[in-house]
């Protein structure tokens, strides 16, 4: 990989870093293409390309979601609990829908899970202020059975989209949970890496062996260039926290909304 490659990857590595900080979310649907593309104009096999750039993708997640939840947990905005809950049942099915997705496509569901994620985002746009001033505080715990739910679903999201999750767990955790919006985003950044970590171990597990991988990789995974885009995350997902923490909380759910619904129109559209 050139120099030139290399700033590339560093600067969009430095956009999902500050998604991550600002949103709570691994940024894959900003890696994934971008990797792609990189990898087509390298002429990867057909085979193994997507597979690569998700696996990869995910592989950076883990550094972008311990970088923002680091800066989250400094202001206070992490439900330990709740993270455990919803990482390690996220774990059960991101491992067991990598090896899936290794031979699937999975386009029907993702379409899917876009879907359900523009219900999620309409409904929090819509939502009166009134409404959302009293999600400001966590009044009650929620329920295990609520969390190991929402881990569920980001597990298999997170395996099949390579991205890590927080785009369905954060309007999950405000909608169905009540959970305060900056609680739910600092929350989902740290329990992405959980889910990452599960994810990115199938895509090398399932990839070794496979006889059209590229030099650098281990299993689906391209080291050299994952490794590139974790270097800008953690250079900046420090400041799309320190955004997200001087962001009024009513604008932030309004930014939130739109964010989700152009991920989750990305998502049908790819």
């Amino acid at each position: 990989m050139g120099l030139v490659e290399f700033l590339i990857f560093l600067m969009v590595g430095c956009v999902v870093g500050f998604l991550a900080g600002l949103f709570g979310v691994g940024g894959g649907f900003v890696m994934v293409p971008v990797l792609i593309l990189s990898y087509e104009h390298l002429r990867f096999s057909p085979t193994v390309l997507t597979h690569i750039a998700i696996g990869t993708s995910l592989l950076v997640v883990l550094f972008s979601g311990t970088s923002s939840a680091y800066q989250h947990q400094k202001k206070g905005n992490v439900d330990w609990r709740a993270v455990a809950f919803i990482g390690f049942s996220s774990a059960l099915t991101a491992f067991g829908m990598a090896r899936v997705a290794a031979s699937l496509s999975g386009g029907h569901l993702r379409i899917a899970f876009a879907l359900i994620v523009i219900g999620a985002g309409i409904r929090m746009l819509t939502e009166s202020r009134a409404k959302a001033e009293r999600k400001l505080e966590l009044t009650k715990p929620p329920s295990p059975i609520g969390l190991i739910g929402v881990g569920l679903v980001a597990g298999v999201v997170s395996a099949l989209a390579g991205i890590g999750g927080g785009v369905v767990t954060i309007p999950m955790m405000y909608q169905l949970l009540r959970m305060p919006l900056r609680v739910a985003i600092g929350t989902s950044s740290a329990a992405i890496v959980i889910t990452a970590l599960f994810s990115v171990t199938g895509y090398m597990v399932n990839g070794i062996g496979h006889p059209d991988l590229p030099k650098w990789s281990v299993g689906f995974v391209d080291l050299q260039r994952g490794l590139s885009l974790a270097v800008g995350t953690v250079l900046c997902a420090r400041w799309g926290a320190s955004v997200s923490f001087r962001t009024h909380p009513f604008l932030l759910r309004k930014l939130f909304a739109l964010f989700i619904i152009l991920v989750a129109l990305y998502l049908m559209l790819r």
